[in-house]
C-alpha cells in the first residue's frame, strides 16, 4: 500500500477555544452522573425537519506512490446518512453469509473497494 495517508475532515472542530475545551469536556463526561445528564439532555433536543441539502455526497482521495505515480478519484453516493446505512446493511449481510475473515478490519479493508459500489456508490476516477 501507500507509505503514508493524509486524511482530512470538515467535521473536526476548527475553533481554538473549542479544541481547548474538548479535553476538559471529555474528562467531565467520564463521570457517570454527568454523562447520564448530558445524554438525557441531548435526547430531549428537538430539531425542525429540513429538506435534503444535496442529492449526492462525495468522498475524495489522492494516492501517490514512491515512484511518483499519482491517482485521484471520487466516490459519489446518495445522501450521506443513507449511504452509511446502506454500507452497514451490506456489511451485515456479507458477515451473515460468512464473508470476511477473523480480525479487526474497517469495512473497506475487510471487503474491498467493491463494498462502496455494492452499497450504491459510484467511483469517478481520473
Amino acid at each position: 500500500g501507500a507509505p503514508f495517508v493524509t486524511a482530512a475532515s470538515s467535521l473536526a472542530p476548527a475553533s481554538p477555544l473549542v479544541r481547548a475545551v474538548l479535553p476538559l469536556l471529555g474528562r467531565l463526561l467520564s463521570v457517570p452522573a454527568l454523562r447520564r445528564l448530558a445524554v438525557d439532555r441531548l435526547g430531549r433536543v428537538t430539531v425542525k425537519a429540513a429538506p435534503r441539502p444535496r442529492e449526492h455526497s462525495w468522498g475524495h482521495a489522492v494516492v501517490e506512490w514512491p515512484d511518483g505515480t499519482r491517482r485521484e478519484g471520487w466516490l459519489r453516493s446518495g445522501e450521506g446518512m443513507a449511504f452509511t446505512t446502506d454500507v452497514t446493511a451490506t456489511v451485515t449481510d456479507l458477515l451473515v453469509r460468512g464473508a470476511g475473515r477473523p480480525g479487526a478490519w474497517t469495512p473497506a479493508a475487510a471487503f474491498g473497494h467493491g463494498l462502496a459500489t455494492t452499497a450504491g456508490g459510484t467511483f469517478v476516477l481520473d
